[in-house]
């Protein structure tokens, strides 16, 4: 037996052969990406034990669900400042999938590793499928601990805001992990493809953020019909609690105004203190927040399978183009 093949072999209380190297080559990232994680829950716990603060002082412990306005208002001001740098945790998924999904394969042909790493006792479908499931299994059990504690700070806020809105909705529930993982999907693809791990990072990138913006403005909208109400009704009349889609203004004749036409009715009357909107109508569509996870539970499984496609592609690819 030559000493590769000796070296490659099975043995008894060995590390399976993929875990190991896996780990070396993967470290850093995974390292990275969970020292992001523990600065992100940092922040997450100092923001949000100032929110809480902001809650009992303005009282919204003692009043709700009868608060009024102005107590709701200032409640509203404290929980944007503090809180809305999350909304920049949509770019998440994107980021762990350049950093650690596009290097994945990329890095192999920029070495030229490929060569000896694809001819070893592990055949090159087990090797990837052994570090996607490894990398994938690491990142999956990081967000889902990550979105929980995001379940804990978005609480308070809850009040004002539904979580079915688009500013909570990413970082929450299990929509997290499920775009993690297709990302993670979508950079080894990419890496296998380009062959150049800055240029797989920067298509990862990019594309997530086309896909997160068509599952928002596109999908999204599809999975229910939206419910059509008044402005103030239905607690909407706050901020919007629920996620309202679209919104308009109708005149008295019934017409639908444009938002131009409505700023220069506006724009009209601003300085007329006797002039009520009284005569005009605001109409939404809305989904109500009993839908949250319904709509995560569509959005995880189109993710999953999404990356599980991708995954799949990649070996195809790799089976068509060897080196």
């Amino acid at each position: 037996m030559s000493a590769l093949a000796a070296a490659t072999a099975p043995r008894a209380g060995r590390r399976p052969r993929a875990l190991w190297p896996t780990w070396r080559l993967h470290r850093t990232a995974l390292l990275t990406s969970a020292a992001v994680l523990l600065a992100l829950v940092g922040a997450l716990l100092f923001t949000g034990l100032r929110i809480r603060q902001s809650y009992r002082e303005i009282g919204l412990d003692a009043c709700l669900p009868a608060c009024g306005d102005a107590q709701l208002s200032a409640f509203a001001l404290q929980a944007q400042r503090w809180g809305l740098w999350t909304q920049f945790l949509a770019l998440l998924p994107g980021l762990l999938g350049m950093f650690v999904g596009a290097p994945l394969v990329a890095r192999e042909y920029e070495a030229g590793t490929f060569r000896f790493a694809w001819t070893q006792a592990v055949t090159p479908r087990r090797l990837l499928l052994t570090k996607v499931a490894l990398l994938g299994s690491a990142l999956l059990a990081a967000t889902l601990g990550f979105s929980a504690f995001f379940h804990w700070w978005y609480t308070p806020i809850a009040a004002i805001k539904d979580r079915i809105a688009p500013w909570p909705y990413h970082a929450d529930g299990v929509y997290l992990a499920a775009a993690t993982l297709f990302c993670l999907a979508l950079g080894v693809f990419a890496g296998a493809v380009l062959r150049r791990t800055v240029v797989a990072m920067f298509v990862t990138g990019a594309a997530w953020v086309g896909v997160f913006l068509l599952d928002w403005y596109a999908l999204r909208p599809r999975y229910a019909a939206p419910i059509l109400a008044a402005a103030d009704t239905h607690g909407l009349g706050h901020g919007g609690r629920a996620w309202v889609v679209d919104s308009w203004v109708v005149d008295p004749a019934g017409h639908r105004l444009s938002e131009a036409e409505w700023n220069a009715i506006l724009a009209l009357h601003a300085n007329d203190r006797t002039w009520t909107q009284g005569d005009y109508r605001t109409w939404v569509l809305y989904e109500p927040g009993e839908r949250f996870w319904q709509f995560q539970a569509i959005d995880a499984a189109w993710l999953t399978a999404a990356a599980a496609l991708l995954v799949l592609a990649t070996l195809w690819w790799l089976r068509r183009r060897p080196t």
